[in-house]
């Protein structure tokens, strides 16, 4: 289905066998991926993607991600997923997005905020002063709650380092944001992420990180909730914090 000039962008897709955890799931990094995906081709073909935004030397930038999973889609399942810009409002634009499983079912909700970025001065600019070809739609929410900001806790214990690979990096020669998915959930024991599937993922991207950086994770239980955590990265060198999250658990 084309995307162009539809204000709600929708695609059909099937869950492969890359994209799935040995429940045969798929995972939080994938259903993050496909978001992505789906949303760099409804910018692109409506005038505002990676290309024709790099051409005006900009930059869209995510900023924060909210998903609430209501159930997985499985191996082989055919899935639905539908993408909409809700609002524009000063450096910021906020994209939703669904997840409908072959019997229409609302499966998975998510949204996200993007920064408009000068790709030369690294500083923001004003989204509002943008020429975008397609209408927002501001009535339509996938989540009812914000994506608001993360704050950031005291009491946090650290769980593990890890340096920063090759594999883990985007043609901006930064941390893709997907592998701070992967790296939060894997700083999990095993017999955990056995037993419990994430039901909220919320993550605040809050600075870059490069080849070789020497990461710090850190993890603390929410209000004595031993299902929900929130996490921190931090980069080793100067202490900056990379990244905040909170992970909503529950058990199978």
């Amino acid at each position: 289905m084309s995307l162009k000039n539809q204000i709600i962008g929708i695609e059909k897709t099937k869950i492969t066998s890359y994209q799935i955890d040995l429940k045969g799931k798929a995972t939080i990094q994938s259903i993050a991926g496909i978001f992505q995906e789906i949303a760099g081709n409804h910018a692109s073909v409506n005038g505002f993607g990676f290309s024709q935004m790099a051409e005006n030397k900009q930059m869209w930038v995510l900023t924060r991600l909210k998903i609430e999973v209501e159930k997985y889609p499985y191996w082989s399942d055919n899935i639905e997923v539908s993408t909409w810009v809700v609002s524009r409002e000063k450096f910021f634009s906020r994209r939703d997005f669904e997840i409908h499983n072959s019997e229409d079912e609302k499966i998975i909700a998510a949204s996200t905020g993007w920064m408009l970025l000068d790709t030369q001065t690294k500083r923001p600019k004003l989204v509002d002063n943008m020429k975008m070809d397609i209408n927002t739609n501001p009535n339509k929410l996938s989540l009812n709650s914000d994506i608001s900001k993360i704050k950031s806790e005291t009491n946090l214990t650290k769980i593990e380092n890890y340096k920063i690979r090759y594999s883990d990096l985007d043609v901006n020669f930064h941390v893709n944001n997907l592998k701070y998915i992967r790296i939060l959930l894997d700083s999990y024991d095993y017999d955990w992420l056995k037993t419990y599937n994430v039901k909220i993922f919320e993550i605040n991207y809050l600075a870059e990180a490069t080849y070789a950086n020497e990461l710090e994770i850190f993890r603390t239980n929410i209000e004595n909730n031993e299902f929900v955590f929130n996490h921190e990265i931090r980069r080793k060198s100067d202490e900056k914090v990379i990244c905040r999250a909170i992970i909503n658990w529950t058990k199978i």
